[in-house]
């Protein structure tokens, strides 16, 4: 006899539809404070007139403050509710996009040409990609010599259980030079460093 069970499924964070839900149930997250725009700013050597990649953009808070900067911004998620979040919140932007793509399923998108991107920022998202062939992807679409991957990540060592999961271990953090990158950084963004900013610049391809 073949049984059904009632349990329901639970979906992965790395689907849209885990994200879709929490978005849409307003889920809250680890907002951009002062300091920490300050240390983005000051690391990923930004400037006016740059082009910047926001993967896993969310409803668009950190791509909004780039573009506001006066950087050409794309803002990337692969959860629409989010995305259609950001269009609402952030419509007087001109030099600001967001669109609806998953990185995890793709690694080819129509704004995501060979050596034309200056800067991809990857807030908290990191841990949920696919690490090899997202870091790949970013040397191929980064400038050469100048263009810059950030990421910032909690660090599972440091950071409380409830977050801990969420993150990379400090081994993980120390690998991502792998020595594809000319120029390999790490700072502390929270007090204990339980949030950390990686900084890769100058992608060897």
């Amino acid at each position: 006899m073949t049984t059904t069970s009632t349990t329901p499924l639970v979906d992965s964070p790395r689907s849209p539809a885990y994200w879709d839900r929490a978005h849409w149930n307003g889920a809250r997250f680890l907002t951009v404070g002062p300091e920490e725009r300050q240390l983005l700013r000051t690391h990923a050597q930004v400037r006016a007139g740059q082009f910047a990649v926001d993967v896993g953009c969310g409803r668009g808070s950190l791509a909004a403050m780039m573009a506001g900067w006066g950087m050409n911004v794309v803002g990337l998620d692969f959860s629409g509710v989010a995305i259609d979040a950001a269009r609402t919140m952030f419509r007087e932007f001109e030099n600001l996009r967001f669109e609806q793509f998953d990185f995890t399923a793709d690694s080819t998108h129509h704004m995501l040409r060979p050596g034309t991107v200056d800067l991809i920022t990857c807030r908290l998202t990191f841990p949920l990609l696919d690490r090899h062939r997202f870091l790949g992807d970013c040397r191929r679409w980064l400038r050469a010599r100048t263009g810059t991957l950030h990421i910032t990540t909690t660090v599972q060592e440091l950071a409380p259980p409830e977050h801990a999961h969420v993150g990379l271990t400090i081994a993980e953090m120390n690998g991502l030079s792998d020595g594809h990158w000319r120029h390999v950084m790490r700072y502390p963004i929270t007090v204990g460093g339980s949030v950390q900013g990686v900084v890769l610049r100058g992608p060897i391809r």
